[in-house]
């Protein structure tokens, strides 16, 4: 995790417990945060599927900020195969 400005970059493989503290950490800062990024590593697969519980949490609770994981009409989880999101607007 890494904040760069008004950029909160995220490795995609972070554990239940790192969620937690991103929780954490967020949860007083979201005011301050313009965008969120995913940063992919050699495997690029997510370990817990919190992450994407707490991603869709925070879009929903600031729907402007930017989160390239949901904005995205689908996103590749390379072996799993694509992601691809319902939207009702």
């Amino acid at each position: 995790m890494c904040i760069d400005g008004d950029v909160l970059e995220l490795d995609i493989e972070i554990d239940l417990e790192e969620v937690k503290a991103l929780h954490l950490f967020v949860k007083d800062r979201l005011e301050y945060i313009e965008e969120i990024s995913l940063l992919r590593s050699s495997t690029g697969l997510p370990s817990t599927s919190a992450l994407f519980s707490l991603l869709f949490c925070i879009k929903k609770m600031k729907p402007s900020i930017k989160i390239d994981l949901i904005d995205a009409a689908s996103f590749d989880l390379e072996s799993y195969g694509k992601l691809y999101w319902m939207r009702y607007e």
